[in-house]
């Protein structure tokens, strides 16, 4: 691996946590390709000294952009949303009776905004007596990936992956051709924000943290510092998901394991103690 390359990888671990491997730099090649062009820059390692040294914030947030992955679709991982309805949120609720009835949501590396407008979607249809007690804040590394979840805009295409007819009558309006805009009303519970994941600070009070398909970009280090601070995070007997390939148990043994159908999520546990419980 030529030298130049390796100091891109080391910098992008850096700046954003995503561990490259040798066998990832096709990635690179791939994603990188047409900001060297469009910068005059000969190489990797003249990009890497640009990225460092440079003021241009801009060039930065694309380079940062290009590196992260952004897949996603509405209502990914259907599962997820049926224990989120008929788990996790009553659950909440039944904790705090006698407390604060707000729920406070936090959808990390939301990429374009799918996921947590989806989760707003799904209160909305199954608990519309408790939608305005609901707070989202939404977040991702990159600069223009979360303006555009911001927006609320999405072509047919986006539309089409994942999101049913009957939801995009009732939670969309016609934007300009081949574009939908997600309504006000949905929109009003969701905060979205740039944010970092090793270098800025974290939300407080969650109940509910969706981490989907993040930590396994992460080294053991930086894994173990994100679940650290994520259970800094969470409520008392609050909740995580993760992707369907992560785990926080060989970093935390505080966390009780969970599933409901095909989900697998996690409970804060403040007994230190783990247990797994199946179907529960």
């Amino acid at each position: 691996m030529q030298d130049g390359t390796f100091k891109l990888m080391e910098m992008i671990k850096q700046a954003t946590g995503i561990s490259l491997t040798e066998e990832k730099v096709y990635l690179l090649e791939s994603r990188l390709s047409d900001i060297l062009s469009d910068y005059n820059l000969s190489d990797f390692g003249e990009l890497s000294k640009k990225f460092k040294e440079s003021s241009d914030l801009e060039f930065r947030e694309k380079v940062i952009d290009r590196v992260t992955t952004h897949e996603t679709r509405f209502f990914r991982d259907e599962s997820i949303f049926g224990a989120i309805l008929e788990r996790i949120i009553p659950e909440i609720l039944e904790r705090k009776q006698q407390r604060d009835p707000k729920i406070r949501i936090w959808s990390a590396a939301c990429s374009t905004g799918q996921e947590p407008y989806s989760i707003a979607i799904s209160i909305h249809e199954r608990y519309p007596q408790l939608f305005k007690n609901v707070s989202i804040i939404a977040t991702d590394i990159a600069k223009d990936t979360i303006e555009k979840a911001k927006s609320g805009i999405y072509s047919a295409f986006e539309i089409g992956r994942g999101l049913s007819d009957a939801h995009l009558a009732k939670y969309f309006d016609p934007f300009s051709k081949g574009l939908y805009r997600v309504n006000d009303e949905i929109r009003s519970i969701i905060e979205f924000k740039q944010h970092n994941l090793i270098y800025d600070p974290y939300p407080s009070d969650c109940d509910l943290i969706l981490c989907r398909n993040v930590s396994y970009y992460f080294d053991h280090l930086e894994r173990k510092n994100l679940f650290n601070k994520m259970e800094k995070t969470l409520n008392q007997d609050s909740f995580l998901i993760l992707g369907s390939a992560e785990s926080i148990s060989e970093y935390s043994k505080n966390f009780i394991i969970r599933e409901f159908g095909l989900c697998r999520f996690y409970e804060l546990n403040p007994s230190n103690f783990t247990l797994f419980i199946k179907g529960a």
